[in-house]
């Protein structure tokens, strides 16, 4: 038993709207179950975004020998180069979309991976946010 409000998945649904205005209106989460071990929580995604925002994005840069620009980012082993430090920014960003999209459509296999499971808070603060721009304010460079 949580401290948070719980509903079976038959009250939630039943429900809907209010539980939503509910959980929206009240800033407080709410605990959906079903059977006696499945269960997720509803929670605006400003309070998700406030949650993962200690899950830092900070590439190192690497000036090579040809004045190209590596960003290496050690939390998702993500490595990327570009001839100058804005295209190696926007490549970044890139690969972060493309990964975040391809780790939450394999969530399965990559939360069972003990070298990707960490990822999991990283993949989805990316997936939270709507623009390229979003994105290139985690990366705090």
């Amino acid at each position: 038993m949580t401290m948070l409000s719980e509903l079976n998945l038959t009250d939630a649904r039943k429900g809907f709207s209010s539980l939503f205005d509910e959980v929206f209106n009240t800033f407080k989460p709410t605990v959906i179950k079903r059977k006696k071990t499945e269960e997720i929580l509803l929670l605006r995604v400003d309070l998700q975004k406030m949650l993962l925002s200690h899950f830092s994005l900070r590439p190192e840069i690497i000036t090579e020998d040809d004045n190209s620009a590596t960003l290496t980012l050690d939390q998702l082993d993500i490595y990327v180069n570009g001839t100058t430090l804005d295209k190696a920014i926007n490549e970044l960003i890139e690969d972060l979309k493309f990964y975040s999209q391809d780790y939450i459509q394999r969530s399965q296999l990559f939360l069972h991976a003990p070298n990707r499971r960490s990822h999991f808070p990283y993949v989805l603060r990316i997936m939270l946010c709507e623009t390229n721009e979003e994105i290139r304010n985690l990366l705090e460079i």
